[in-house]
This record gives C-alpha cells, sequence and structure tokens, in this order.
C-alpha cells in the first residue's frame, strides 16, 4: 500500500452514467436491457439502499464468488461463496454499515463487454474506508495516518454479471490483492 493524501470522495454516480451511455449507444435490444437491468440494480443497491428492490434483479438461486487476497475479502466481508441468503444479508449489513453509497464505493471502468449471457468490466474499485475498520482488519495503514482518518482504497478488479432469463445469476468478483490507500482530503 502507498501513501497518498488528498484523495477525493468516490463517486458511483460516474459508472451510472457510464451504463446509461452504454446502454444509449447499444444497438442490441437483448443487451440494452441487460445493461438497464444492471442500471437497476446499482441505482437500488447504492443509491436508494434498498434491498427489495437490489434482491428483485437476481434470479432466485443466485450464487456470489469472491477471488483475491485473503485479507481483503475479510475486510469487505465477503466469502468466497455467497448464495442468495447471504448476498441478502451481505448487502443489507453493508446498507446499514454506510459502505454502500454513492460517496463511498465508485467503479472506474477501463475495459466494458457485453455478450447474450454476461456483461463483464475490468478497472478500478474505489472504496471509502474508516481507519478504525482497515487496522481491524490488519491493514496496515500509511504512515502518518491514523485509525481516526478515512481512507480511499483502490484496488484493480475484473466483474463478471452472468445473466439468466432476464435477470442477473449473480456476481464474480476479481481482485489483485494489491490496494492502495489514499487520505481522504
Amino acid at each position: 500500500m502507498t501513501k497518498v493524501t488528498g484523495a477525493r470522495l468516490p463517486d458511483m454516480a460516474k459508472f451510472v452514467d457510464f451504463l446509461e451511455a452504454r446502454k444509449a449507444e447499444t444497438q442490441n435490444p437483448k443487451h440494452a436491457a441487460m445493461i438497464g437491468l444492471l442500471i437497476e440494480h446499482t441505482v437500488a443497491e447504492v443509491r436508494d439502499l434498498d434491498i427489495d428492490r437490489t434482491m428483485a434483479t437476481l434470479v432466485d438461486d443466485c450464487i456470489y464468488h469472491h477471488w483475491g487476497d485473503r485479507q481483503m475479502l475479510e475486510l469487505l466481508g465477503s466469502p468466497r461463496d455467497a448464495d442468495r441468503q447471504a448476498v441478502r444479508a451481505s448487502y443489507l449489513a453493508n446498507m446499514e454499515n454506510g459502505l454502500l453509497s454513492m460517496d463511498n464505493i465508485e467503479l472506474d471502468v477501463e475495459h466494458f463487454f457485453v455478450s447474450d449471457d454476461a456483461i463483464a468490466w475490468d478497472g478500478y474499485i474505489r472504496m471509502r474506508l474508516p481507519g478504525a475498520m482497515l487496522a481491524e482488519a490488519g491493514m496496515s495503514l500509511p504512515d502518518g495516518t491514523t485509525a481516526e482518518d478515512d481512507f480511499v482504497m483502490t484496488v484493480r478488479a475484473v466483474i463478471v454479471i452472468p445473466f439468466r432469463d432476464g435477470l442477473m445469476v449473480g456476481e464474480d468478483f476479481y481482485y489483485d490483492g494489491r490496494p492502495t490507500l489514499e487520505k481522504l482530503a
């Protein structure tokens, strides 16, 4: 992890705007519907904090997979494999603790792919996290900072979202395990 100061707040609206633009430019109605559902999922999850709308975008037998550095997965409270009950519990916990909000998470997309059965992208996830949470998870804080500081953690990731019958089957997260921490400005 590196020490950088003056990080800006994450802004999930950038990701929603990105998805809206991609949806508007696609010529494939199925792909547009998939992107539209991802927009609904994202808005329900992070802006409106609506668990029922979030879960309504998923198939009944949804499954989430998280791959990467174990310490980071523990920090994020992400089991490697999560069924519908665990997914709902994780969303609720992160809605309640504030990790899911428009100014606490941002997806910065470098490459975006849509096929008839999945959406995938790679880029960076930026998350606002309290220093106390990072320290409790055993992560080293940058020199000159304390557990009372807030940070933006940035990690490279690939996210794959399979679809079935017009709904998301789940999400597969692949983290590179080398996050950077920036003290929030």
